[in-house]
């Protein structure tokens, strides 16, 4: 039976809805334990869906996970990662950092490395590159996106994603709660679900394009 991305979505949510229930109730310590691990076997899981999902649709096409680093074009640079990739046919297609919680020095930094990527690993990505970043609560303010987008560039590459929707210190009744404790936005979810899959398929149909160009050309 083909896998659809609606039940890729069900099924991601089912996952997130376990874990949120798992994490009520936590503080400090085991709750940074159990956030991290947590929420990147999540997203691994719902990434590697996705790639399943397509990779039944288009079975022609070379679609790979992977967690390394890229190398740089030049030999004196370093190189650059994010902690998930998906090459298609070759190609780094889409790029993503998981992050429990995100504030201002975290989002500058990561939108440094994707600088990095695009400016010395050029060879290596695909030409429609996307890249995402992930979080239970994302505490930055627009003006910090402007800056980003103004002093690194490539924002119409990237996307953030806020599972809650939420600040960190957010108050209930006048009692902290967790990021569990309110649950998860399912908007949010979906929109993150198409995102992925939708950058790879673009890829994977602009390299039947590129393919169908060369042939043509040697005929």
């Amino acid at each position: 039976m083909e896998t659809s991305i609606h039940s890729v979505i069900e099924k991601s949510k089912e996952l997130l809805t376990e874990q949120f229930e798992n994490g009520i109730g936590l503080r400090s310590t085991p709750l940074k334990r159990y956030s991290g691990k947590t929420l990147e076997t999540w997203s691994e899981l719902t990434i590697k869906d996705i790639i399943m999902c397509l990779q039944e649709k288009y079975p022609q096409a070379k679609i790979e996970w992977g967690k390394g680093y890229l190398k740089s074009d030049f030999k004196d640079n370093g190189d650059e990662r994010l902690d998930q990739h998906v090459k298609v046919n070759g190609k780094y297609a889409y790029m993503q950092e998981d992050r429990a919680w995100v504030d201002k020095p975290f989002y500058t930094l990561k939108r440094a490395v994707v600088r990095n990527i695009m400016l010395s690993c050029k060879s290596k990505l695909s030409p429609n590159i996307k890249f995402g970043l992930i979080g239970y609560s994302i505490d930055i303010k627009d003006d910090l996106v402007n800056t980003c987008n103004y002093t690194q560039g490539y924002g119409d590459r990237f996307e953030r994603f806020s599972l809650t929707g939420r600040a960190r210190n957010m108050k209930v009744n006048g009692k902290t709660v967790n990021w569990y404790e309110t649950g998860f936005v399912e908007e949010t979810v979906v929109k993150y679900i198409n995102y992925v899959y939708n950058i790879l398929e673009e890829s994977i149909k602009n390299g039947w394009v590129v393919s169908r160009r060369l042939f043509r050309k040697n005929e």
